[in-house]
């Protein structure tokens, strides 16, 4: 298992902020952070579920940019290496018609397909 499975970048042909930010969200809104992160920012995980700060931002303060095993709770690592380390997330977003410009519009295009993935994981 790898020590981080992506990290942010921000400028660039390679740019993934909102590639991972929309990731992260989905993780975030289905309970899927680690017990001690949750605790530590408990009313930055409400900000995100109540759509009041978008993943990339939430992926950027909290997360320092990076997505770690460690972050994640053993479902949430589990499904991660399942979904996002296969590549299979990849295939799902490039999939979706991701424009860039609203974060939340964004991923209620992608999150259907997220947790499409989840229910065949479970």
């Amino acid at each position: 298992m790898s020590e981080t499975y992506e990290s942010i970048m921000l400028n660039g042909p390679e740019r993934n902020v909102e590639y991972l930010g929309i990731f992260v969200a989905w993780l975030v809104s289905n309970n899927l952070l680690a017990v001690e992160i949750e605790q530590a920012v408990g009313s930055t995980t409400a900000r995100l579920r109540m759509q009041d700060l978008t993943g990339p931002a939430f992926l950027t303060t909290v997360l320092h940019g990076e997505l770690k095993p460690g972050h994640l709770s053993e479902t949430g690592r589990k499904f991660s290496e399942f979904y996002f380390v296969s590549g299979k997330y990849r295939t799902d977003y490039d999939a979706c018609n991701v424009k860039g410009e609203n974060d939340w519009i964004d991923y209620d295009e992608v999150s259907p397909r997220i947790s499409a993935a989840f229910r065949e994981f479970s």
